[in-house]
């Protein structure tokens, strides 16, 4: 097996080295040191208590007008707009798109071992793949953690044995195939807006269209969005074609059915959650439910995936230190004492995140949108 370093020679890959890097993609920020509060950071940005309330609010409803969300955060629209080109701009946060939920979709959790020390040249490699959503360098018995999502199983296996299997740098592949999404990252919340001032968000956000049919315009959409979640109807109706009133109707009759989940991401490193560690668990068959409803239900989660592979749950949690994953370890299983820990790693570096690519920082540096790429 492999080992790496967080140093490795080999440079985070910047926004130009994607394939086609949407205008819509978040740009690198100032490199100085320094800030305080929820995290200073080498961007210069600091988050403060407006900051976190505005991205709270757009976790929950991420295309709400700046007027809608004024009025429920007691903003003015024009500074909660000027608040978020300052975020967006400098890489601190975004709106993306993840894939159309569709029953066909095929969904894969990738452990990669590579050689001594290539571990960021094989991430810098797959991080040009659509098909790779989300890349991490991790500790453990493991050097990557790669998400992939392709539109069937035969793609993603085409894709594990050809194209993964092939990058020189890479030595074993150890894969789970998503067999059901307990919960996802477009469910996390940051934790500061009341409950009231949630409820009031999420009831804004709520619709009540029936979805029909997804089809080719829809997923030409979801393309779109992946690289500017935010992107204002009219430029998407230009792009698509189509009139105003279409893009608004789908885009109101996708969320409504879940279809399409929006999610507004912040540079971990500027919160206060700044470990992300993914575990590796066993659970009787019968109890997989049981389990995976208690892992949703757990705030710090992010991911929580029953699989068939060499483990049957994983899931992933920000978690403020990596004592906080011992205390969260043991507390699952206090609460369920069948549950078994096979293993777990903690993140080094992040290196892609659902298309966007990641400074060290984790700050977005560019966006590999939906549909480009290689995929083999």
């Amino acid at each position: 097996m492999g080992t790496h370093s967080p140093h490795d020679s080999v440079a985070t890959p910047p926004a130009q080295t994607a394939p086609g890097p949407s205008r819509g993609g978040s740009r690198r920020g100032g490199s100085g040191h320094g800030g305080s509060g929820h995290g200073g950071s080498g961007h210069g940005i600091v988050l403060d208590e407006e900051d976190l309330r505005l991205l709270h609010a757009l976790q929950i409803a991420p295309r709400a007008s700046w007027a809608e969300l004024g009025r429920l955060l007691g903003m003015a629209p024009s500074t909660a707009a000027r608040r978020w080109v300052r975020l967006e701009e400098s890489g601190a946060a975004w709106v993306s798109c993840q894939p159309i939920d569709d029953p066909d979709t095929s969904i894969g959790v990738l452990e990669v071992s590579c050689r001594a020390g290539s571990a960021l040249t094989a991430a810098t490699t797959l991080a040009a793949d659509a098909a790779a959503m989300t890349i991490d360098i991790a500790s453990g018995s493991r050097d990557l953690l790669v998400t992939v999502t392709q539109p069937d199983q035969l793609a993603l296996s085409d894709y594990l044995l050809e194209r993964v299997g092939r990058i020189p740098e890479v030595e074993s592949v150890r894969s789970h195939v998503v067999a059901r999404r307990y919960t996802d990252a477009s469910r996390w919340r940051l934790r500061s807006l009341s409950k009231r001032q949630e409820a009031a968000i999420g009831a804004a956000a709520q619709t009540a269209i029936h979805p029909g049919a997804v089809g080719p315009l829809d997923r030409r959409l979801v393309e779109l969005l992946s690289t500017d979640g935010r992107r204002p109807v009219a430029d998407l109706a230009e792009r698509l074609d189509v009139s105003e009133s279409t893009v608004r109707r789908r885009l109101q009759a996708l969320s409504a059915s879940g279809s399409l989940r929006l999610r507004c991401e912040v540079a971990r490193d500027l919160t206060e959650w700044r470990v992300l560690e993914w575990f590796f668990l066993r659970v009787p068959p019968d109890r997989m439910d049981e389990a995976g409803q208690a892992l949703a239900g757990i705030p710090e989660l992010r991911t929580a995936l029953s699989t068939a592979g060499p483990t049957n749950l994983i899931a992933a949690a920000w978690l403020r230190t990596v004592t906080d994953g011992q205390r969260l370890e043991a507390r699952l299983r206090q609460q369920m004492p069948w549950l078994e820990f096979v293993d777990r790693s903690v993140v080094l570096r992040p290196v892609k995140l659902v298309g966007r690519l990641l400074d060290p920082r984790g700050f977005a540096v560019g966006t590999v949108p939906l549909g480009a790429g290689r995929s083999a």
